[in-house]
């Protein structure tokens, strides 16, 4: 998921939740855990990515222990202090690293040749590569040396480091580095004389570390990171670590607010199962997995900036006390209420299409600029033999008006009320008042009125000729219109079925534009589904278990759209072969 996307959701939603550290607010830590790879991307290339900046290796290392130093120096671990290097990633996050690389160098370049046709000199030093940050590079052995002598040093030099434990995860240990983290807390928490009291503190960059720190359901668990801006900057702050602020989400303050947000799921005779709360977060977890994540594209039309994540909670409230449990079962999906909450979610795709539909409605009448080529057939007038009969009714009184100029025409209060519609529609065109009066019992009627005319002289024959020929040519419209009698009943079935044939078009042009085949293709859209909703469960076993198959990924650059059938699926032996 978009990490500024989800922390600035956090801060709106949430404004108490982060804290600006300030020296004698930062509370005791027993163990920091640095997530090295965001730090080894701040201290070796600049924000700008300027293409004149260089900085040579020896200067790259130095940043990066200076900034291990700060943060070992702001929290001060008593326990334990464990940094962990990204290593070889699964296949799964592999295709966005691939694509995220390609993109990168593709930058780089077209930002050097502009540079060039800008008239600026080009150090003769080679550009450094941010690609090389990548397990198995000759950078990163280096990297690993340079850790290794500078850990030494520290425990040998400064009193602060020798009474902790010191633990370097390299580059060359499989996994990513905020996983590694998760897994030696795992393992940690499965040691018979593990205290539950244990005070965490994790740095990193990534919005996946809230969800981590949250499925650990460690009662003290900190988050340090940068401080984060949003909007337009007017002025750039210095990178200096001195200049740097930041920021400590309190893990243990969002579960507060995450029980308020819940809390009424928890009042007597709302749910008919035990309310748990630790149970609810990983519900919230797995729901925050469909607006994205590393490894999934989010569902289409659900993004955090437009309120997914509120919308969820919502619908999650509603679903939940017919579910009759909870969706994430300690990291295994129950199919069946995963069903039941997408089942909801799909009332989404409708409200998209609806705006949509209304939009292209919008531009289409704009488009229409007299060419012959987007001019629309203009629709056929229908009445029904009632409406065939108000149109005498009308005709007569508005002929008639030499003699009854002043006296209005009252229809019966019976009129049903599409038969209403059709009168003002009438009686606008026809530019006559009309109003809806109480009789004495009390019944609503319509009530038509002649204009008065305001001219005098020779002008008033000829506003009374123009009016006369503009009232028959209107009449005239309206007596050629088709008679068709149909039903209340049966023009509410045809809109619904004219509104499923559109709403099942638009579906059908999101799959042939993103995949190339349609909802007819059932057997795509099998395997479609049946990749994504194993997508959902390696992501759950990743998080809670670690990793359950390395090379599986998923295939597509998009997902499934929301309705349908593809969270029905009823084989769940799916979920356990994802290999």
């Amino acid at each position: 998921m978009g990490v500024p996307k989800f922390f600035r959701w956090l801060s709106e939603r949430y404004p108490a939740i982060s804290m600006l550290i300030a020296e004698s607010r930062i509370p005791e830590f027993d163990s920091l855990y640095l997530d090295m790879n965001g730090i080894i991307h701040n201290c070796t290339h600049s924000d700008s990515d300027s293409p004149t900046f260089r900085m040579t290796e020896d200067q790259m290392f130095i940043a990066i222990f200076n900034y291990i130093e700060h943060l070992f120096g702001k929290i001060k671990p008593k326990k334990l202090f464990y940094m962990a290097v990204d290593g070889v990633a699964p296949r799964a996050k592999m295709n966005q690293q691939r694509a995220r690389r390609f993109r990168t160098a593709l930058d780089a370049e077209n930002a050097k040749e502009k540079a060039i046709q800008q008239g600026l000199e080009m150090p003769k030093e080679d550009a450094f590569d941010s690609n090389c940050i990548t397990p198995g590079t000759e950078f990163m052995q280096k990297l690993t040396q340079q850790l290794k002598y500078f850990i030494n040093k520290k425990i040998s030099e400064d009193t602060d480091w020798q009474g902790v434990e010191i633990v370097l995860s390299g580059h060359e240990v499989p996994g990513e580095g905020e996983h590694k983290i998760m897994e030696y807390i795992r393992c940690s928490k499965a040691q018979p004389n593990y205290e539950s009291n244990v005070r965490h503190c994790l740095y990193g960059l990534d919005a996946d570390l809230i969800m981590l720190g949250l499925l650990s359901h460690d009662p003290h668990f900190c988050l340090l990171r940068e401080e984060v801006t949003f909007g337009r900057q007017v002025s750039k702050k210095p990178k200096e670590l001195e200049h740097q602020n930041f920021y400590l989400l309190h893990l243990s303050m969002v579960r507060e607010y995450l029980e308020l947000e819940f809390q009424e799921l928890e009042q007597e005779g709302v749910l008919d199962f035990p309310f748990d709360m630790e149970r609810v977060i990983d519900d919230f977890i797995l729901m925050a997995f469909f607006v994205g994540n590393d490894f999934l594209p989010n569902l289409p039309n659900l993004h955090i900036n437009e309120g997914a994540l509120a919308l969820m909670f919502k619908l999650y409230k509603e679903v939940l006390p017919k579910m009759g449990g909870y969706i994430n079962e300690q990291g295994v999906i129950n199919v069946q209420r995963l069903g039941m909450l997408v089942e909801a979610l799909s009332g989404v795709e409708h409200r998209f299409f609806e705006a949509e539909n209304s939009d292209a409605q919008w531009i289409k009448s704009k488009k229409n600029d007299g060419s012959l080529e987007l001019q629309q057939k203009p629709k056929e007038l229908t009445l029904t033999p009632a409406q065939k009969d108000i149109l005498k009714t009308v005709k007569k009184y508005v002929l008639n008006r030499s003699d009854k100029a002043s006296e209005p025409l009252d229809l019966p209060p019976t009129l049903p009320a599409r038969d209403r519609s059709f009168v003002e529609r009438l009686a606008d065109e026809l530019r006559l008042s009309w109003s809806s009066i109480d009789n004495e019992n009390g019944d609503r009627f319509m009530r038509l009125q002649l204009p008065q005319s305001q001219s005098d002289g020779d002008d008033e024959d000829d506003e009374d000729e123009e009016a006369s020929m503009a009232v028959h040519r209107i009449i005239r419209k309206y007596e050629k219109a088709k008679v068709q009698e149909m039903t209340p009943e049966e023009a509410q079935e045809a809109a619904e079925k004219k509104y499923d044939a559109k709403f099942h078009e638009w579906k059908d042009n999101y799959y042939r534009s993103k995949f190339g085949w349609g909802l007819d293709n059932q057997e795509e859209m099998k395997k479609l589904a049946r990749n994504y909703v194993q997508g959902l469960q390696w992501v759950l076993f990743y998080y809670y278990r670690g990793i359950a198959s390395w090379p599986w990924f998923f295939q597509y650059h998009y997902a499934p759209m929301i309705s349908g059938e593809w969270h029905c699926i009823p084989d769940f032996i799916l979920l356990l072969t994802i290999d």
